[in-house]
C-alpha cells in the first residue's frame, strides 16, 4: 500500500492547517504564513523561529502545532523556549532521522529520543529534556498518524524528570559566578558609580543599569520593560527627595509584565542617575512610521536608539525602542571595562551580571537576618521556597569567598600586624583616653566611629587613623565598624592620594585598604 504524502494525509484526516495569523496569549498578532515566525518577544535580540531547519515534513508539522498551542495558551515566551529546547535536545542532531528508509519514522524518532536521554543522563542534565518530552507526548496524543507512538509517549510520561537545579551558582565557590564579595568587590563597584561624571547616553545607561541591579537584584527582562513614566518624584519641591520606581513583574502569568507594576522606593542618589538619563533621552524622537502612518510610542527608560528588531519585525510597536536582556548585561560589563574595575580576589576584571548582583543582594540580606517572607518580597518571588538557598548559604558563602580571596591575597596578609580586642581592659593603654582612636569621615565629619586603642607609649608621629591599620601596636575593637572605614577609603581614594602625595606623607593607601 502506497504511503500517503504529507498533504494527502492532512486531507484524508480533515486536519486544519496552521492559520496565516496566530493571536498570542498576550493579544498580539503573529504572522505564521511562512516557516519563519517573527515572535513579538522584544527582550530577545533575535526571536525568529525558523521551522525550515526541521528536515522532515511530519516532524515540522507536529512542532509547529505544538509551538502554536504554547503561544496561544501559555505565552510567547513558552513557545520560544519550547522551540529552542526541542531543537537543541532532539532535532539539531538529525542523523538518526535521515538514516535508511527501511526504518519507520516512528522507530527513528524513538531511537533519537533514547539517544538524547542517554546523553542527558551521562551529563546529569535530564531536567533539560522536560519541554522536548512534552512536545513528543503532545504529538503522540494529537497526531499519532505522523509517526509519534502513543505507547512510547506513555513511557515518557511515566519517566521521572528532575527539576531545573536551583541555587547552584549561589552555592558555587567559583569567585566569577557566585555572589560578589561584599567587602572586597561590591565597594569597588559602588565607588565607581559615585565617581562617574560622564554624561554620554551609553554611560548614563550603564550607571542606571548597575545601580538598579545593585538596589533591587532584578532580572534583566524587568529592566527592559521600564519606561520613563515609571519613575516618580514624590517630593519635587523638597530637599529630602523621595523617589518611587514602578517595576514591571515577570514570570507572574499576567499577559504582559507591565500589567502588574510593583512600587519600589529608590535611594536618592540612584534616583538622580535616572533623572540624568531621562534628561538625556529627551533629545531622541521615538515616533515610528508604518505604511505612512505616524505611530507614537511610550518612552522606555533604557532607550534603544537603533530600534528593537524583534518588536519592529513583529509589529509590536509598543516595545519598538526597548533594549533586550542581552543589552542590559552588556551595559553592566561595559561599565566594569570602562572603569577598569579589577577584582582583588581574581586579579582580573570583575565578572558582573544581573544574576550575580541578585545573588549578592539576597545573600547579604539573609546574612543580616532578614525574614524569608520579606526577602521573597524584595526579590519578587511568589513564595519563600525559592529563597531558602540564600539562607542556607548566608554563613557558608563567607567561608567560600574567603577561601577564594586567600588565594589572591595571601601575599598581603602580613599588612595587618595588630591585635584584635573586645574590651579596653584587654588593651595596652586601654585606660588612657588620649590613646582611644576614632575615625572621622572627611566628607561627613558628623559620622564618627571608635575603631581601637593605640598601644604606643610615646607620642605617635604617624598619620592616624589610616596608618594605624599597618602598625603592630594598633589594637582594633572586634565590634567596630571597620567596613565603614574601608568604604570611605575606597570612595575617596584618588582624592586622598593627591593630598598625601603633595604633603609627602608616608601612608600607602593600597596597603591600608588591604590591611
Amino acid at each position: 500500500m502506497r504511503k500517503l504524502n504529507m498533504q494527502e494525509l492532512i486531507s484524508s484526516r480533515g486536519w486544519q492547517g496552521i492559520p496565516s495569523t496566530i493571536l498570542t496569549r498576550e493579544g498580539l498578532p503573529l504572522d505564521a504564513s511562512t516557516d519563519e515566525w517573527n515572535l513579538p518577544y522584544s527582550i530577545r535580540g533575535k526571536s525568529t523561529l525558523d521551522f525550515s531547519k526541521v528536515v522532515l515534513d511530519e516532524v515540522r508539522w507536529g512542532l509547529k502545532f505544538y509551538i502554536k498551542d504554547r503561544i496561544e495558551r501559555v505565552s510567547t515566551h513558552a513557545g520560544y523556549a519550547a522551540f529552542h529546547d526541542v531543537w537543541r535536545e532532539f532535532l539539531r542532531d538529525d542523523t538518526l532521522l535521515l538514516q535508511s528508509a527501511e526504518s519507520s519514522l516512528q522507530d527513528k524518532l524513538i531511537s533519537l529520543i533514547e539517544s538524547s536521554i542517554s546523553i542527558a543522563r551521562k551529563k546529569h542534565r535530564l531536567w533539560a529534556l522536560y519541554r522536548p518530552i512534552q512536545w513528543y507526548i503532545y504529538c503522540a496524543e494529537n497526531y499519532p498518524e505522523l509517526g509519534f507512538s502513543p505507547a512510547y509517549a506513555l513511557e515518557l510520561e511515566g519517566m521521572s524528570i528532575p527539576g531545573n537545579p536551583k541555587g547552584e551558582a549561589v552555592r558555587m565557590e567559583d569567585p566569577d559566578k557566585g555572589p560578589l564579595h561584599r567587602s572586597l568587590e561590591l565597594p569597588l563597584l559602588i565607588a565607581a558609580l559615585k565617581n562617574d561624571t560622564s554624561q554620554e547616553l551609553e554611560h548614563l545607561q550603564q550607571k542606571v543599569a548597575v545601580a538598579l541591579s545593585i538596589a533591587f537584584g532584578r532580572n534583566p527582562a524587568n529592566l527592559t520593560y521600564l519606561r520613563e513614566e515609571d519613575f516618580i518624584d514624590l517630593t519635587p519641591e523638597s530637599n529630602e527627595r523621595c523617589f518611587i520606581l514602578k517595576m514591571p513583574r515577570i514570570k507572574k502569568r499576567q499577559l504582559s509584565p507591565r500589567d502588574d507594576l510593583l512600587d519600589e522606593y529608590l535611594e536618592p542618589l540612584y534616583g538622580n542617575y535616572i533623572i540624568e538619563l531621562i534628561q538625556k533621552n529627551s533629545s531622541t524622537n521615538v515616533m515610528l512610521e508604518d505604511k505612512g502612518k505616524a505611530i507614537p510610542n511610550p518612552r522606555p527608560l533604557f532607550l534603544n536608539q537603533k530600534g528593537n528588531n524583534a518588536a519592529i519585525a513583529s509589529k509590536d510597536f509598543e516595545n519598538a525602542y526597548n533594549v533586550t536582556s542581552a543589552d542590559i548585561t552588556t551595559l553592566l560589563k561595559e561599565f566594569v571595562i570602562r572603569h577598569k574595575i579589577i577584582s582583588p580576589i581574581t586579579n582580573s576584571l570583575l565578572q558582573i551580571s544581573t544574576r550575580r548582583l541578585r545573588y549578592t543582594l539576597a545573600v547579604g540580606l539573609a546574612s543580616e537576618g532578614i525574614s524569608k517572607k520579606e526577602l521573597a518580597r524584595i526579590l519578587d518571588h511568589m513564595g519563600t521556597q525559592h529563597v531558602l538557598v540564600y539562607f542556607e548559604m548566608a554563613g557558608k558563602i563567607v567561608e567560600h569567598l574567603d577561601k577564594a580571596a586567600a588565594k589572591g591575597l595571601s601575599s598581603y596578609l602580613q599588612f595587618f600586624k595588630g591585635r584584635v580586642i573586645d574590651l579596653d581592659e584587654e588593651a595596652v593603654n586601654g585606660n588612657r583616653v588620649d590613646k582611644q582612636i576614632a575615625f572621622v569621615d572627611e566628607e561627613n565629619p558628623e559620622e564618627q566611629a571608635e575603631i581601637g586603642v593605640c598601644g604606643e607609649g610615646k607620642l605617635c608621629h604617624l598619620d592616624p587613623p589610616y596608618s594605624c591599620y599597618l602598625c603592630p601596636k594598633f589594637q582594633p575593637y572586634r565590634h567596630a565598624d571597620h567596613e565603614y572605614v574601608l568604604e570611605c577609603l575606597l570612595q575617596n581614594r584618588e582624592k586622598r592620594l593627591e593630598k598625601y602625595e603633595s604633603s609627602r606623607l608616608g601612608v600607602q593607601l593600597d596597603d591600608v585598604i588591604i590591611a
